[in-house]
């Protein structure tokens, strides 16, 4: 698991995404690393808009370029994987004669699988498109809906990758990194929660705090936490509990539950317990 704005030009990673929230949580970080390094934008869209997903930043005139999926398919509503590699070879040989670093490529190429051919057709085109980005010229998102794709199919175009893409942190500081988790909704942190980070953890916690629904917080990387910390984890569940949700810390090293239980915060109203991490 790689976090989006970690990319770079030869990458070819996957994206399982199983809401419209998560994708464009991701695609948002995606483009603005592009922005960022002066990379042109290439959005292949499988709803056969215009404009790209909701929720994307604005990008420059000249910048991003949409391509339906109705231009590339056969005449007969196929996926071609040469057709497309040689459309994205093009593209990325202009960016480059224009000036760009790179091209990123994302796309969402679920509308084209119907049935087992067209799986072998795009597990194709995913092993050329492996091959070509070898060259360094492009780096591309392969995005695909857990609620559209069947589970064997799922797996096999993500062993297609090299790996899988997350939203860039919340927080990333030396001692504390705070991600974003959308199956289940919530949070996961990793590293220490002391006096100086617990501005990041409040931060964090209010990212979240208009998630309808139950919250996780996964916390099997955490290695300290203070009191002050888990009084601010115990403030969060009691403002989820006044919205009849609750908020599942899971993960949990023992002696971080262990003092939980001591002090009776495990009868917090809103906070649930999940499974222990194990060991300490």
């Amino acid at each position: 698991m790689v976090h989006v704005g970690d990319l770079r030009p030869g990458d070819h990673a996957c994206l399982l995404f199983g809401s419209d929230e998560e994708r464009a949580s991701i695609l948002r970080d995606f483009v603005r690393g592009g922005l960022d390094a002066k990379d042109k934008i290439l959005y292949l869209s499988g709803a056969g808009d215009t404009a790209g997903p909701p929720g994307l930043p604005e990008v420059p005139a000249g910048r991003v370029e949409v391509v339906a999926l109705g231009e590339i398919l056969s005449g007969r509503g196929r996926l071609e994987p040469a057709a497309l590699l040689r459309r994205l070879r093009s593209a990325a040989e202009r960016s480059r004669r224009e000036g760009y670093r790179a091209l990123r490529v994302a796309g969402d190429l679920c509308a084209a699988v119907h049935d087992e051919r067209d799986v072998r057709r795009l597990l194709r085109y995913e092993a050329l498109l492996a091959e070509e980005f070898r060259t360094g010229r492009a780096l591309a998102v392969c995005q695909y809906d857990i609620r559209r794709c069947e589970p064997a199919a799922l797996a096999a175009f993500a062993s297609a990758h090299a790996g899988s893409v997350e939203a860039d942190p919340l927080v990333r500081t030396p001692e504390l990194v705070v991600a974003r988790t959308y199956r289940p909704q919530g949070l996961r942190l990793e590293g220490l929660v002391d006096e100086g980070a617990r501005r990041c953890l409040r931060d964090a916690l209010r990212s979240v705090a208009a998630v309808r629904g139950d919250v996780s917080l996964e916390m099997s990387r955490v290695e300290f936490l203070d009191l002050g910390g888990l009084r601010l984890l115990m403030s969060f569940a009691r403002a989820r509990a006044a919205r009849h949700c609750t908020v599942e810390l899971t993960g949990l090293r023992p002696h971080l539950r262990q003092v939980i239980t001591l002090v009776g915060w495990d009868r917090t109203p809103g906070l649930r317990l999940g499974a222990g991490h194990g060991r300490d």
